[in-house]
């Protein structure tokens, strides 16, 4: 091999190269961001338009439809979803992934400015942005133990300083109060002295400000002038003269009064049962989380010290934690997973040929860190386990390197010369068995969407970590065992002696089996199809059914509430304080926290600008190894107690690892005339909730809040001059408050607002006698233009590509299976379909959408990772009769996983089932590969009749099959058993988020490499025995047909075989190179 010869003839350098790789590879460890998930990158663009004060319909026909109407026709666009509320329209389009978002972002706003010309006037600036997943607050800090305004100034406080942290991007405050100076004008005496309320107002922005009036010249010098007129306190409000009646003054506070207050809360917050203020802190893009995390954390306790007495702070989430807990988790799997690893190799090849093994796992691993780097990859959840996953295959290029060196020195040859011709005898092989690893792994990469964005650092991963130990293989391997390895011969104390008499055993007891097998191939063959056949219906009998992802018990949990559209946000607090006090005592619970109105403050897709329907209760959990029962089950139990409340809908939702997904129940409802839709939703909805198993049913049509309509008369508002935006925007200021300026309390400016009190806002009456000023300066009733009666609001009007659209959503209870209950809820939709409205169609989206689409573009890798690994196996043997041979043991590891699947009664697991399928499909033909190479060697370059070479290959290659089936799955057991070892705290761990979620994927590919390797033992030589004849016929045929024979050289050409060792057998034995067990040192 040159590579090889080069290496070893320049071993300084190689050393050196050693050297660069271990620092190059810890430093790249120690600086790689730490991210829990990794940051998903996929062309989501949102635009948010807001219309003030517009109802939903009006938003849906003015704003949403002329930019749909624009947006659909852009190239690349996969899905448009909007949803039009109550002043705002948010349109989120999803393009395909291959799409660059800067690209997706231009070709939005092109549209944009050309469908913003048909929006109304008053439509304020719209707000086009990317929706990256990396953006979601990364700490949610709690601040409780005082009165609101109290907490409320400590959060502006840290507000300033934790977004003067590099890499924070934004602190937002929920359930705090914002002071402000409110006018509460009383219409009764403003009429009393005939005041038209917007002269008021005129007056009063007229005196609050403060206006620079230039400079004068003194000669000396210039100073600048000033006249200050801005208000201080509530005080200098009411003193201002607003009229005079006979020369008399008539004050602000004799038509109204001005005091110090707090704007209308959005939200409230509490902890255990107490006022609370939350700061929710975002982090930049690409920022790494864990030095802003610390900063913070170190900032709140610096912080505390200032504290007022009896206030304290609690952290409700913290990415850095979790990413630290999983993170120090997988980390102990690795090196538990490592240390099983070396304890194989040192009882199998000794102390000293173990080293030069286990070299290949920190270069591997270095090297991978030092290219994942550059790459820009993060060190995540998946990154981590696709090293555990990988950390076992490390080893089996080495292993085969090593071995075969030492065989080589055994034979008497210097170490130099060993290395090279040992390596060059197996580079081939050893490099075929890298790439059919590589090409399983590979179609992985192109995995679309958000699953693929997620999943695809998976299979990069690996790819880049074996191929980096094939370099280490071929490169160093050689060269350190050049220098360093010595042969010994074999020592014999007990434990020798105890570990080659048990390897003597088993060598024996295989020859018998692979004997009996290759006396009855083609039974054998016959045997194991029916074992796969057998396996797969077994599974299908017992009924554990389909999954996307595996559940985890959650360290977070949420009591979701949402009442009708319109609900205020006092009575929302209300249901919400019913929910907490309904929560059952529970050891394992750390606190219990509520947001009310929060869950949607600001966010339109919640259904409001300020979303007062809605809140959110939060419990978190105890760390797993504190916590004495299960949180399933406790919220499982706490379901009951919650669901039957009046008034609002309920979701017990859990937190969950991997990308976001939709609910396992989701049916979107779409008809051709959209005023039957409700109906149809609503039918569909009852279909669902009549079927056992279902839970947490909820649906998105939103009846909307109740409507106070003014109409205007446009001909008498005329004549006065007005006209409808004027009177419009008159009584908004009325109702939710006029901002005339601000005043500055020291910290920053506040509002200053008019407005009517509280108790004659909310009576329409008071309306007619409010006087306004027309055109001509004519004091005159509102009631002269307008009249009002109450009308039905429109709630939230949802579209999806354009088409209106309601979505009935529900979650499983236990024991019930989402495949199942879809099937009969579309039963049963089929069954009434004829009492549906026309154009009726029930689409099945969510998590059963994610898994259809992952089903499909799983069994498309699988199946070119086959083809791949066919081309690759073809290539190396020259023909396609053995290539078949190899790639056959694929579905033998298929019986592997049915059984994990069986015995650990599983569902079977479209992500990690299937990752591990076709993860397997290039692991388990390695061992095929070895074996078939040897028996042809043995019959080419020794004579061997083929039953004795087949024979003689299976003994002798057992060994290293065995052992790099051991070490890739015992780098996963300690994973699949969720137990290992903490080296940090130097105690054993059981369980963990992460190991619990991979878990599935580690038991598949652990139970299919063990049956499948022992399942190749002995059917791939029964294969090859049933075969080899083949290729001789073929011949023939193209003798026949063509006139020469074709050249075959890897299809030996023998007759048919009988399966019994042939007469001469031991005469032609040929005189084989020792396998020499090593010495322990």
């Amino acid at each position: 091999m040159i590579v090889t010869n080069f290496s070893v003839q320049h071993r300084v350098a190689v050393f050196v190269l050693i050297l660069g790789i271990a620092l190059l590879g810890t430093f790249s460890y120690l600086t790689l961001p730490r991210e829990s998930s990794p940051d998903i990158k996929v062309p989501l663009v949102t635009i948010a338009v807001p219309w003030p004060e517009a109802s939903p319909e009006d938003v849906e026909s003015s704003v949403t439809v002329p930019l749909e109407r624009e947006l659909k026709n852009l190239k690349g666009l996969n899905e448009m979803t909007s949803v039009s509320v109550e002043g705002a329209s948010i349109i989120t389009c999803e393009f395909d992934p291959d799409i660059k978002v800067e690209d997706a972002l231009q070709k939005v706003r092109e549209k944009f400015d050309i469908a913003k010309v048909e929006f109304p006037t008053d439509v304020e600036d719209e707000t086009i942005s990317e929706l990256s997943f990396s953006e979601f607050p990364i700490m949610i800090v709690t601040l409780y133990g005082s009165e609101v305004p109290v907490l409320e100034r400590i959060a502006e406080e840290l507000e300033d300083r934790i977004e003067a942290l590099p890499g924070v991007l934004n602190v937002g405050i929920n359930g705090g109060l914002e002071p402000q100076i409110e006018i509460e004008i009383d219409p009764e005496k403003l009429e009393g002295y005939k005041l038209p309320v917007n002269d008021l107002i005129a007056k009063l922005r007229g005196e609050n400000v403060d206006v620079s009036a230039g400079g004068v010249d003194t000669g000396s010098v210039k100073p600048s002038v000033r006249i200050p007129g801005e208000f201080k306190t509530p005080e200098d409000v009411e003193s201002l003269v607003i009229h005079t009646v006979d020369g008399r003054p008539v004050y602000l506070r004799d038509v109204a009064r001005a005091y110090l207050t707090y704007k209308d809360p959005l939200s409230y917050a509490r902890r255990d049962g107490k006022p609370a203020v939350q700061l929710t802190i975002e982090k930049r893009a690409g920022a790494d989380i864990m030095p802003i995390t610390d900063a913070v954390k170190f900032g709140m306790k610096e912080a505390k010290k200032e504290f007022p007495t009896g206030v304290d702070y609690a952290i409700l989430t913290d990415e850095s934690d979790n990413i630290r807990n999983m993170i120090a988790d997988l980390e102990n799997n690795i090196l538990s997973g490592l240390v099983l690893v070396l304890l194989v190799i040192f009882f199998a090849l000794g102390l000293r040929n173990a080293l030069f093994v286990a070299l290949a796992i920190p270069l591997s691993l270095g090297m991978s860190f030092f290219i994942l780097q550059l790459m820009g990859v993060t060190l995540n959840m998946v990154v981590l386990f696709s090293l555990i996953l990988a950390q076992g295959m490390l080893v089996d290029n080495a292993i085969v390197i090593i071995e075969n060196v030492f065989r080589h020195i055994g034979l008497g040859k210097t170490p130099i010369q060993a290395a090279k011709d040992a390596t060059a005898e197996v580079a081939w092989p050893v490099i075929a068995s890298t790439a059919t690893t590589v090409g399983a792994f590979f179609p992985m990469v192109f995995w679309p969407g958000i699953m693929g964005e997620f999943m695809s650092f998976l299979p990069t991963t690996v790819i880049v970590t074996l191929v980096c130990s094939l370099f280490v293989a071929l490169v160093i391997n050689p060269t350190v065992a050049a220098v360093f390895m010595r042969f010994h011969k074999p020592t014999s104390s007990p434990l020798k002696k105890k570990v080659e008499g048990f390897g003597g055993k088993v060598i024996t007891g295989y020859e018998h089996i692979l004997r009996l097998g290759l006396r009855f191939p083609k039974s054998s063959l016959m045997g194991a199809f029916a074992l796969l056949v057998l396996t797969i219906v077994v599974y299908g009998s017992l009924g554990h059914g389909v999954e996307l992802f595996p559940e985890v018990e959650p360290k977070l949990a949420y009591v979701n509430i949402t009442a009708p559209e319109g609900t205020s946000l006092t009575k929302t607090d209300a249901l919400a304080r019913v929910v907490e006090s309904r929560i059952p005592e529970y050891d394992d619970i750390k606190g219990i926290e509520t947001t009310v109105g929060g869950t949607g403050a600001g966010n339109p897709m919640e259904g409001g600008a300020d979303a007062t329907h809605v809140a959110r209760v939060t419990l978190s959990f105890k760390d797993q190894e504190f916590r004495t029962g299960s949180p399933g089950k406790f919220l499982d139990d706490l379901r009951p107690l919650v669901k039957d409340l009046p008034g609002a809908e309920f979701e017990i939702k859990r937190q969950s690892m991997g990308p976001p997904t939709g609910p396992p129940i989701n049916v979107e409802v779409r008809v051709d005339n959209v005023a039957q839709l409700p109906e149809a939703m609503r039918k569909v909805r009852k279909i669902v909730e009549d079927i056992p198993g279902i839970i947490d049913l909820r649906d998105d049509l939103k009846t909307g809040k109740p409507e106070l309509r003014i109409s205007v008369d446009r001909q008498k508002a005329a004549l006065l001059g007005l006209n409808t935006q004027w009177i419009g925007n008159f009584v908004k200021m009325l109702l939710n408050g006029q901002r005339i300026g601000g005043y500055d309390d020291g910290r920053e400016e506040r509002d200053i607002i008019v407005r009517l009190p509280e108790a004659k806002r909310n009576d329409p009456a008071v309306l007619d006698s409010i006087r306004i000023s027309d055109a001509f300066g004519n004091a005159i009733p509102l009631s002269t233009v307008c009249t009002w009666a109450y009308v039905g609001g429109a709630g939230t009007v949802r579209h999806k590509d354009g088409e209106r659209v309601l979505t009935v959503s529900a979650d499983v209870a236990n024991g019930y299976q989402a495949q199942v209950l879809l099937q009969e809820i579309a039963a049963r939709i089929d069954a009434e379909k004829a009492t549906m409205p026309p154009g009726f169609e029930a689409r099945f989206t969510g998590e059963n959408e994610d898994q259809e689409e992952a089903s499909a573009f799983l069994m498309k890798a699988f199946m070119i990772a086959c083809l791949v690994i066919m081309f690759i196996l073809v290539l190396q043997f020259n023909g396609v009769l053995q290539a078949g041979i190899i790639l056959s043991s694929v579905i033998l590891s298929l019986v592997g996983v049915m059984v994990s699947l069986i015995v650990l009664s599983q569902p079977f697991g479209i992500i990690m089932t299937g990752v591990a399928v076709v993860a397997l499909a290039g692991v388990v033909v390695n061992n095929a590969i070895v074996m078939i190479d040897y028996i042809n060697q043995l019959r080419t370059h020794h004579g061997l009749e083929l039953y004795d070479a087949i024979v003689e290959a299976g003994k002798t290659r057992l060994r290293p099959v065995l052992l790099t089936a051991i070490t890739t799955g015992l780098g996963l057991l300690p994973m699949a058993m969720q137990f290992s070892f903490d080296f940090h705290q130097f105690k054993f761990v059981v369980g963990g988020e992460s190991s619990a979620w991979w878990a599935p994927l580690a038991t598949a590919v652990i139970f299919g490499l063990m049956i499948a390797t022992v399942l190749t033992l002995v059917l791939v030589p029964a294969a090859y025995l049933v075969t080899a004849g083949w290729s001789e016929r073929w011949r023939v045929f193209f003798k026949r047909v063509f006139g020469s024979p074709d050249e075959l050289s890897d299809d030996q050409r023998d007759p048919p075989h009988d399966g019994q060792p042939s007469a001469k057998a031991e005469d032609k034995m040929p005189t084989l190179e020792p396998d020499v067990a090593p010495a322990f040192d």
